[in-house]
């Protein structure tokens, strides 16, 4: 009696160690127009004693068991990582004015486990008991890591597991600093196989040194103004030419200001889109825009779309569906937290 009461607690045990946390599986997500052919966990994660970054878990359609994992970073800094999985690259998209979720056929879970998370505290739904939410890029770096350790204590079947981590924008700053850390835990990530970055904000004087080149080639800047700036401000070499530095040169600093104007009210994630953003709705391309102009001391830039400019409809969806109160619910976010923003 005693071997096999052994053997059926061993056999308990076994189970229970290597199951998904079913108090935080997402059973009914509102808004469904499709029966979902994976499953997906919502819930908190420890980041550090008074720090709980919010996750959602996609899990692979294809094979969860065997597919890898990824980790989706978006930046800002302080944008949330629901924005990737709502606008982006997961598997739930959302429309109507935040009524209904349709599926994204190009899901990155598809053919991965792919974890969301929302980081640093303050961001999203990710919060601090202390309210103390002033932070540094070690500390977010930390914090990323010591919750994909407590992600893998309730997730025990991904501990081994293939693992990338993945990200746009301000997680250019996230990624590598993360990276360094998991590399040096082979205990936890022993097939740690890389990273990606996606338009990564690695630091903003190279990416303004790149941003007249690029719109110039997409169109959006004249040829008298990019010659003129090549001309008289980058001794006619703009590819190699310290363009962040022109922004306080007062011979050159205008140029440049009207240089990168060219996009205005464009998409910035998709500059070919048949619509324009208006920043007064659009929270995110503001917040982003705000920031990059703090950067080289420009005041924020007014609004000035003609009544006739056809409008992106429906910009802030990801915002409404995220506060319905029975979406908070389904993903087991506590009534005490704040409402869901998508930039802070």
């Amino acid at each position: 009696m005693k071997s096999w009461a052994f053997i059926l607690l061993s056999a308990y045990w076994f189970s229970t160690s290597i199951a998904a946390p079913a108090n935080e599986k997402v059973i009914n997500l509102p808004g469904l127009t499709f029966t979902p052919n994976f499953d997906h966990y919502s819930g908190f994660l420890t980041a550090s004693s008074n720090k709980f970054f919010h996750y959602w878990l996609t899990e692979s359609s294809r094979d969860s068991k065997k597919d890898p994992l990824v980790l989706w970073l978006n930046g800002g800094p302080g944008c949330s990582s629901l924005d990737g999985l709502i606008e982006e690259l997961g598997p739930f998209h959302v429309k109507d004015y935040g009524n209904s979720i349709y599926y994204n056929e190009y899901a990155w879970n598809r053919f991965a486990n792919v974890l969301f998370l929302e980081s640093p505290a303050g961001v999203g739904y990710s919060y601090s008991t202390n309210f103390n939410l002033t932070t540094t890029d070690d500390e977010v770096s930390l914090q990323n890591y010591m919750a994909l350790v407590d992600f893998l204590s309730k997730f025990p079947e991904y501990k081994g597991r293939d693992f990338w981590i993945t990200g746009e924008s301000y997680a250019g700053v996230y990624i590598p600093t993360l990276a360094v850390r998991i590399l040096n835990d082979k205990f936890n990530f022993p097939n740690f196989k890389g990273v990606a970055i996606g338009n990564g904000a690695l630091n903003f004087p190279n990416n303004y040194n790149t941003m007249v080149p690029f719109y110039y080639y997409h169109a959006l800047v004249r040829d008298d103004l990019y010659n003129d700036i090549a001309r008289n401000c980058c001794n006619n070499n703009i590819g190699t030419c310290d363009i962040y530095s022109k922004f306080f040169d007062p011979n050159c600093r205008d140029k440049v200001i009207n240089a990168l104007d060219g996009t205005n009210e464009l998409n910035m994630y998709n500059l070919y889109d048949v619509c324009y953003y208006n920043p007064t709705t659009n929270l995110k391309k503001a917040f982003i825009e705000r920031q990059m102009r703090r950067i080289v001391g420009l005041p924020e830039r007014k609004q000035n779309l003609a009544t006739t400019a056809p409008l992106c409809a429906q910009t802030n969806n990801t915002n409404v569906y995220l506060n319905r109160a029975d979406v908070r619910k389904s993903l087991h976010i506590p009534s005490s937290l704040p409402p869901w923003e998508e930039c802070r």
